[in-house]
């Protein structure tokens, strides 16, 4: 591994070796509290030689003899002979081999002193025990020293400074304790990141896909706790985080192949549940969104799901004309009323589910159904099963200009995509890339979607739009039909001037419906706004064939009604007793601003906004 994966493990681990950290910490500090405290007290001892040194060489020699008894002693000081002693001077309640573990002893280099370390949970009696080995020593060496009875010993040892009852304990330490457990939860932290990397077999992000699949990777869809409820975020929250990968999706696509550019896509994925079929409704949607004529196929015959995301009737469909029951015409469904942004999108259901979803799919009839769609739709997108359960994607994959495979970020494993692209690589399919869905959108790969949540339109500038009769995002966006069409001459009206008949109002469908059911009746401050904007239209169309009322003088009678078909033929004559728009634009004050149109230029090829 190389340092930037080593860096890339640790922002995908930083909860595991934050939790190591803290637990580590935890077990310290506790097992610090609980710990019985101790202390310590020292006695120095002091060894020396007893013979007279009558010149200065046998006063070396006595300094040489005494160092080489430190040296010794020091393992005899904590001898059970020893603590035998000193037990029985104190009458200590406890066996020798428990004294001796808690009695240390020392030389002090290159001197003649040792000192003897007593540890104890009481510091007086920490102090008592320290004095008495400093005497049970001294009559030690007293008797091993002494040649005989009447003799005096060759080597003295006296206590030199006796013991102090300690204040403080020597342990635990707490805060020592827990810098090493905080160390060792990093050090475990670290070391348990890297064992779950080198045997976690998913999809961790982009750079494994394109191993694997020696594709590109054309999208990155962020995760969404509301995808289950929302599932066409383009239509529903345009300016979301996800709304927008779906439409890089769209961009990359597009530079697939510059020349040609896939006409007929399918959309799979390696096993069920990794997010396909929400993959290519959205981007079917963007596709129109960007001005293309789509037609979406339901091409998994065992488990449709269209009926579900989009609202659709599945009854006929995709079966229905592979089998001769019904026309391909019968069986489109125009989405979005026929029209999303400048494009449209068409559904094709998949029908009746058949006993034999394989052998339909790679029919003939299946094949020339294809043909027709590519000639009447710009592109052609078909949602297929996964590719390892069944082989209905891989059949398919053949008569199609190329393939998307889709992958779940964190659950998809390597195994199961390098088996779905053999799969592919075996019918001799084209892969076009992969999209990866559910992408974590904090930590190593959240840069481009926090990114683009801070340049989101403000909500003032969505609420300015709405206000000025533009579709807000709480309605869906239904484009503007032009004034040629909002003004059609067949019909009647109601009170409040809202045809009766199913006519367009203010460039939208009568029988509109928006997400929550209800009809999308334009409110009266749009309506006002529409009206008034397509008379400044009216006033900047100057030179054009027939008579106009000024906007900014009295209403003047005309002889002829406002009817579409002139407004189409650039007779556009208005009436002040058929058109309440020319009293509104009279009674408009000069400084008052213009509401932006509402409706479609198209029809206006003098307009500057229509060039």
């Amino acid at each position: 591994m190389e340092l930037r994966e080593y860096v890339h493990v640790l922002r995908r681990s930083w909860l595991l070796v934050l939790a190591c950290v803290l637990l580590g910490g935890l077990l310290a500090a506790t097992a610090s509290w609980r710990q019985t405290k101790m202390y310590a007290a020292s006695v120095t001892m002091v060894v020396s030689s007893s013979d007279e040194a009558v010149n200065a060489a046998s006063a070396y020699q006595g300094g040489l003899l005494s160092q080489q008894r430190v040296k010794s002693y020091a393992n005899l000081v904590a001898s059970e002979r020893v603590a035998s002693d000193v037990i029985a001077r104190l009458h200590l309640a406890e066996s020798p081999a428990d004294l001796r573990a808690r009695i240390e002893a020392q030389a002090v280099p290159d001197t003649v002193l040792l000192r003897a370390v007593v540890r104890d949970a009481d510091p007086q009696r920490a102090k008592l025990i320290a004095d008495s080995v400093g005497e049970a020593f001294s009559a030690a060496v007293e008797r091993i020293e002494r040649p005989s009875e009447d003799e005096p010993p060759s080597v003295h040892v006296r206590v030199w400074e006796r013991a102090k009852a300690p204040t403080a304990p020597i342990s635990p330490q707490p805060v020592r304790n827990v810098v090493i457990g905080l160390l060792l939860g990093v050090i475990v932290g670290i070391a348990a990141g890297i064992g779950r990397h080198r045997l976690d077999t998913s999809i961790g992000g982009d750079s494994d896909a394109s191993v694997i699949t020696g594709a590109a990777t054309l999208g990155m869809i962020g995760y969404d706790s509301d995808a289950s409820r929302h599932p066409l975020i383009v239509h529903l929250s345009p300016h979301s985080r996800r709304a927008e990968a779906f439409r890089q999706l769209r961009t990359n696509l597009q530079f697939v192949n510059i020349d040609t550019g896939p006409r007929s896509i399918l959309v799979t994925s390696s096993v069920a549940q990794e997010g396909k079929s929400t993959t290519v409704c959205n981007l079917a949607i963007a596709l129109a969104q960007g001005g293309a004529r789509v037609c979406l196929v339901e091409g998994d015959l065992r488990r449709p799901s269209f009926g579900e995301y989009l609202g659709i009737e599945s009854a006929a469909g995709l079966t229905s004309v592979l089998i001769g029951a019904a026309e391909l015409d019968d069986v489109l469904q125009p989405w979005g009323e026929g029209r999303v942004g400048d494009g449209r999108v068409e559904i094709l259901p998949s029908g009746p589910v058949p006993p034999n979803p394989s052998e339909l799919l790679g029919s003939r009839n299946m094949a020339e159904l294809l043909e027709v769609l590519d000639s009447r739709f710009d592109i052609v997108l078909i949602d297929t099963p996964p590719l390892l359960p069944v082989t209905d994607a891989a059949v398919l994959a053949t008569r199609v200009d190329g393939a998307l495979l889709v992958a779940r970020t964190g659950r998809t494993r390597r195994e199961q995509l390098r088996r779905a692209v053999g799969a592919l690589r075996a019918v001799d399919a084209n892969l076009l890339g992969t999209v990866l869905t559910m992408m974590p959108t904090k930590g190593a790969n959240s840069h481009y979607y926090g990114s683009y949540e801070t340049y989101a339109p403000h909500p003032r500038h969505l609420r300015s739009r709405g206000e000025a009769g533009f579709p807000n995002e709480s309605s869906p966006a239904i484009p503007a039909q032009g004034r040629a069409r909002a003004t059609s001459a067949a019909g009647t009206s109601s009170s409040d001037g809202r045809p009766t008949d199913g006519r367009p109002v203010d460039g939208r469908p009568a029988d509109t419906r928006v997400a929550d059911g209800r009809a999308a009746k334009p409110t009266a401050a749009a309506r006002k706004a529409a009206t008034r904007a397509a008379v400044e239209a009216d006033s900047r169309l100057g030179g054009r064939k027939g008579s106009r009322s000024k906007p900014r003088s009295a209403p003047q009678p005309s002889t002829q009604p406002a009817t579409s078909s002139s407004a189409a033929e650039g007779t556009d004559q208005v009436s002040a007793e058929d058109s309440p728009a020319v009293e509104i634009a009279a009674q408009r004050q000069p400084d008052e601003p213009t509401a932006p149109l509402a409706y479609g230029t198209a029809d206006y090829p003098d307009h500057p906004a229509g060039r």
